[in-house]
């Protein structure tokens, strides 16, 4: 009997695999694979390393927000050594360091290896030269792969049109998929008696999920939630995520105080399960300037949400403007007020189909189910072992 096929997952936290690839993970180890997770150690690692089915390995030198040439180095050579180990049948590389320096192991080793660009971040944002850069060790890199995979359109065309890929090596990935059935209809799955309660209501609350940094757009949804309150409406705004420390454009705690002093901003915190934060605001707020595939707009139209966020990449791909939501202009605090007025003003039932819309949306195109299926024939047609598992 053959041995089974192995697949790596390689990825710059073991926060990233426990939020987004689980379930992936599980279901290909149903399916006969086995698995194994590359990361740096953290508080998530020890929710699934002891998974039947997976080897987790501990990267030591993955240092993600390190410039070190050194550093870089060491990685290249940790996971080349892993990687000869091993000899995964196919390997997934996600987050910038891991792309780059694991698509150079990967080749080293002569094992197919996948890039997923989950974003373009802040290397394809900062300064010029940390861009220019970036592209160079792309455009050597990318060709190495099998294929590199997008979350959504117009960072593929990035690519493509900068030269960085060719285009026949490139896959359009629609997220890392949405478990519907944790993320419920709320509150419509339990009778039309509930809407008033949920969306007839004087007060609407807005709820932004993100990282605090200045990326997400946090600095507009403060700038609308001012002119709001000044044009006397009945709201709230709720934040809720981790402050990213280190970060070049991480906004600090303090600051976030003094808006909830000012501006009738709530912090929230940070938690795993979003779920009772989703069900009880009205809209989902996300004036990112530049998404992959924002997995909290996909979760709150998954929970019947309306959505509001910028006209930019990732976000688009999840609304449909005036349909499941609206989207504002990019860095503009006034246009996402407008906006959110704009749902404001919307009667119970108005509001109530705007929620079923975006369920419907999600269960077309963005399940974990269709993620999970895509994954599965690729890996059948790229990995070194093209057969069925046994």
């Amino acid at each position: 009997m053959p041995s089974k096929r192995s697949i790596a997952f390689v990825a710059n936290t073991s926060w990233s695999i426990y939020k987004f690839r689980l379930y992936l993970i599980k279901k290909l180890i149903e399916h006969g694979f086995a698995i194994y997770v590359l990361a740096p150690r953290d508080p998530y690692t020890a929710l699934f390393e002891s998974l039947p089915g997976l080897t987790y390995i501990e990267l030591i030198k993955f240092r993600g927000k390190s410039i070190s040439p050194l550093h870089d180095l060491q990685l290249f050579r940790e996971l080349t050594a892993h990687y000869r180990k091993i000899q995964p049948d196919l390997i997934f590389h996600y987050t910038i360091k891991a792309n780059i320096f694991g698509s150079l192991a990967a080749a080293r080793t002569a094992c197919p290896s996948v890039s997923v660009i989950t974003g373009l971040g802040y290397a394809f944002s900062g300064n010029p030269l940390l861009q220019t850069s970036v592209k160079t060790i792309y455009r050597r890199v990318l060709q190495k792969n099998a294929e590199t995979w997008f979350l959504n359109s117009d960072d593929q065309r990035v690519f493509v049109t900068e030269k960085l890929i060719r285009k026949e090596k490139t896959f359009l990935l629609p997220g890392e998929g949405v478990d519907t059935g944790t993320f419920y209809p709320a509150p419509y799955s339990i009778g039309d008696t509930a809407i008033a309660n949920a969306v007839g209501t004087d007060t609407v609350t807005f709820l932004l999920i993100a990282r605090i940094i200045k990326h997400k757009g946090i600095y507009e949804f403060v700038q609308a939630a001012r002119l709001l309150i000044q044009r006397g409406l009945s709201v709230k705004f709720q934040l809720l995520g981790f402050f990213d420390e280190g970060n070049p454009v991480a906004i600090s705690p303090a600051q976030v105080e003094e808006w909830s002093r000012q501006h009738n901003i709530t912090y929230l915190g940070h938690t795993d399960n979003v779920t009772r934060y989703i069900e009880q605001a009205d809209c989902i707020v996300l004036p990112s300037y530049r998404e992959g595939m924002p997995l909290s707009l996909l979760e709150g139209a998954s929970m019947c949400k309306a959505l509001i966020a910028t006209d930019t990449a990732g976000c688009r791909e999840v609304i449909r403007d005036g349909v499941n939501g609206y989207l504002c202009r990019k860095r503009d605090g006034a246009d996402l007020a407008d906006k959110m007025e704009k749902y404001y003003r919307l009667t119970p039932e108005e509001k109530r189909q705007m929620g079923i819309e975006g369920r419907n949306r999600i269960i077309q195109y963005f399940t974990k189910e269709i993620v999970f299926g895509i994954y599965l024939d690729k890996i059948n047609r790229l990995s070194r072992n093209p057969s069925h598992p046994s």
